[in-house]
């Protein structure tokens, strides 16, 4: 059973993918990971209905290796994580690997649906995010830099 690995980019925070992620998520599971880093700001009263709250387990994600031993030591809820583009780039080439190829074992292996929203400007740190591979010819349309869905479903 594979999962959905979807890994996306905008300029600011887009909390209706958040929401539409919960919404969808919450129907088949029953809790949800949110993670996020420093740089990101949401109200979550306002964001979440006080009876969804106990069901979306919200982390701040301090450190690189923190992430790492999150997605390899939990569970197999589904994961939205968001991270600023200025906090990436300042994490080692070989660890944003590493979180690549965990995130691809978590979703191929253990069907997890993990998806990772970077949210800023561009940077280094696209080329260690693994091949991209286009659903569409203008990824800009879904507000991203580049975005696959699916992509090791067989």
């Amino acid at each position: 059973m594979h999962g959905t690995l979807r890994i996306f980019r905008t300029s600011k925070f887009n909390l209706e993918a958040l929401e539409e992620f919960i919404r969808i998520s919450l129907r088949n599971h029953g809790e949800v990971h949110f993670l996020l880093t420093d740089g990101i700001m949401i109200n979550f009263r306002e964001v979440f209905p006080p009876e969804i709250m106990p069901m979306v387990m919200v982390q701040r994600i301090l450190t690189s290796y923190q992430l790492q031993k999150i997605l390899m030591d939990s569970d197999d809820n589904p994961y939205y994580i968001s991270v600023s583009s200025a906090v990436i780039e300042t994490w080692p080439s070989s660890v944003i690997e590493t979180i690549y190829d965990i995130m691809k074992i978590k979703t191929q292996y253990r069907g997890a649906i993990v998806f990772l929203h970077i949210v800023g400007q561009r940077g280094v740190f696209e080329k260690y995010l693994g091949n991209r591979i286009l659903s569409r010819n203008n990824a800009a349309d879904r507000g991203g830099l580049y975005s696959w869905e699916e992509q090791f479903q067989q």
